[in-house]
């Protein structure tokens, strides 16, 4: 680790280099900060003054802690170097002070990119990397690239970065230079950092699962999720794993947290639950201006409950778009990716590039169905806010909301396979045999070589605890005849509610609930956990495969007994539309925004939007 006046950094891959003149004298100190530049014959000090300033507006890592008495300069004739009068460039910049570089170092047959770089004896160029602390507690682990490639960041192995920020209190992330990366078609995501929740494998890095028994047991993985990979060839950065309830579950702050303490909610007044199980890639996210994107699975809401909680944008990705290798299960027949954003069209860019299965559908719906099953919000303010944001969409769509009752359609029109049983009745266990059964028995092998290695059982918290009990008393039999039912709900919903969608079109959205109106203070006693039914909001998308997103789209205030002053909670909307249709949601919601002026992006911290 270097410390520097304004930040401390972590040494990244490094590179030997050789320079035409080297006027430094023998005895350099190692790891100094210095900056290199591109140029060419005809560049000047407004030129250079214009990159610095540039480089102030799009990177986070460069600081004037690089503009020391050495330069590393590339140019393209090298024998023709420009004479630069570097003392002006400084007050090109408007930045106050002087720059009086000393050494002009000029480097031969080398294409890396500009930025930040430390120079140590024996001509080592090192990657900048600065160190953010994590204040929310949101990541269990993070680490930097190793082996060969991590120069260009497309290894898919990696090491611990073990590292605490400078204050000793907080573990440390860190990010390289934003400068190092330039977005091209192969590379569309280069520079964007993203959070992976801790349920994903990663060479060289453990998985706790949030249980430290399961931490305990096993060793670094030795393969990296099959997603993660295409996300580190199209150029993104993997810094970290964040936390997740335990094995993915339901827990709720703070008091179902046994084993690791859980993340903190930016949001209001900083003690709002988090929410699950993405936990702190929400919380991270909602947090750090520094970080790009976090990823997290969604079996029952796993990713949209914290993107409302937390005031980000956020999708359940289509169940199957892409393989869920290298991640561990929760239900593997309602388990699928989710991705949280601070902004719309960053989402929609994201999903493009990394899910090439889906279509890209540019064409709306024609239909809005409302669910006046599940409308309306409890609170009316909130429920005013979803309102508003539906008439939004009617006015941009030139249509009117479809009120859709689920229920009194089912029984218009019953599946012959339901024997005249109300929806209700007929899916009353169709999500209970599978959820509770995966729960168990996917982690029967873990629980064996745990209690083999250990002498006794391991350990889990009381939600996870209530949670095998009742998977334990769920039989396969019971499992496999929920799976039927479950198809024969599917089979119902494309032919009488929304027809599957054919190239990224679907013909329908539908608008469903999701958030809480109210708040839901972390340090308060949760209630006992209790069977979410199979028919409900969160078990929509989630039985019947949809990509659903979530999108803030305000904020409600309220008097915080912790901060003793007006909060603001994030309000969201959410659609859900036909398998495969994840792309044209997100196109849908951007334009509906961009057309009505509303924010496509959020803030980090107190606030969700300016008040």
């Amino acid at each position: 680790m270097v410390n520097l006046p304004l930040a401390s950094y972590h040494l990244g891959a490094s590179v030997e280099v050789a320079f035409r003149y080297d006027s430094r004298p023998q005895d350099a100190v190692a790891n100094q900060p210095v900056l290199l530049l591109s140029l060419h014959r005809e560049s000047t000090a407004v030129d250079v003054a214009h990159k610095i300033a540039a480089f102030y507006d799009n990177d986070d890592v460069f600081s004037e802690d690089f503009l020391t008495d050495t330069v590393i300069v590339q140019v393209d004739q090298p024998e023709e170097a420009p004479a630069i009068q570097w003392a002006d460039v400084h007050r090109l910049v408007g930045r106050g002070g002087s720059w009086h570089p000393v050494h002009i170092l000029q480097v031969e047959d080398t294409q890396l990119p500009q930025g930040p770089y430390f120079l140590s004896p024996g001509n080592l160029l090192f990657q900048a990397w600065r160190l953010y602390p994590d204040t929310q507690d949101a990541f269990v682990s993070t680490f930097v690239p190793a082996g060969d490639d991590a120069l260009q960041y497309v290894c898919p192995f990696f090491k611990p970065l073990n590292i605490t920020a400078a204050d000793n209190l907080w573990r440390a992330v860190a990010v390289p230079s934003r400068l190092y990366a330039i977005a091209t078609s192969e590379k569309p995501l280069a520079g964007k950092r993203i959070s992976v929740k801790d349920n994903f494998k990663v060479a060289g890095i453990k998985t706790t699962q949030g249980n430290r028994a399961f931490s305990e047991l096993y060793g670094p993985e030795s393969e990296t999720a099959t997603y993660i990979q295409t996300l580190i060839s199209l150029g993104a950065i993997i810094v970290g794993k964040t936390k997740l309830c335990a094995f993915a579950s339901s827990e709720e702050a703070t008091d179902q947290w046994i084993d690791y303490h859980a993340p903190f909610n930016p949001r209001a007044d900083g003690y709002q639950t988090p929410s699950g199980s993405t936990t702190g890639g929400a919380t991270s996210l909602a947090s750090y201006e520094w970080l790009d994107f976090s990823l997290g699975t969604d079996t029952t809401g796993s990713t949209r409950w914290p993107a409302a909680w937390n005031g980000l944008f956020g999708i359940r990705i289509t169940s199957g778009a892409d393989t869920l290798d290298g991640v561990y299960p929760s239900c593997r027949s309602m388990d699928t990716i989710g991705l949280l954003s601070r902004d719309i069209h960053q989402l929609s860019s994201l999903v493009k590039h990394s899910f090439p299965a889906l279509a890209d559908g540019h064409k709306h719906p024609t239909r809005i169905l409302y669910s006046t099953d599940f409308f309306p919000h409890l609170n009316p303010a909130q429920q005013e806010m979803v309102e508003k944001f539906t008439f939004v969409l009617e006015d941009f769509l030139g249509i009117k909301r479809t009120l859709l009752n689920i229920e009194e359609r089912w029984n218009a029109c019953p599946p012959v396979e339901a024997g005249g049983q109300s929806i209700r009745d007929y899916i009353s266990k169709t999500a209970y045999y599978p959820f509770y059964y995966d729960g168990f028995q996917e982690y029967s092998e873990f629980r064996q070589e745990y209690e083999q290695k250990f002498g006794k059982p391991a350990y889990v918290g009381p939600y996870m605890r209530w949670k095998w009990d009742r998977g334990a008393e769920v039989s396969l039999e019971q499992k496999e005849q929920a799976l039927k039912e479950m198809e024969v709900y599917r089979r119902w919903f494309r032919e009488n509610i929304m027809a599957s969608g054919t190239d990224g079109y679907s013909d329908a959205v539908l608008i469903l609930p999701c958030g809480s109106g109210e708040p839901k203070y972390r340090d308060l006693p949760n209630s006992a956990p209790a069977v979410v039914p199979s028919f409900s909001p969160n078990y929509i998308a989630s039985m019947l495969g949809l990509p659903q997103i979530v999108i803030p789209i305000g904020q409600l205030k309220f008097e915080s007994r912790i901060s003793k002053r007006s909060e603001y909670l994030p309000v969201v909307a959410s659609m859900a539309g036909a398998p495969g249709c994840d792309k044209m949601l997100l196109s849908l919601a951007r334009d509906v925004l961009d057309a009505s002026n509303r924010p496509t992006a959020v803030q980090t911290g107190r606030f969700t939007f300016k008040l």
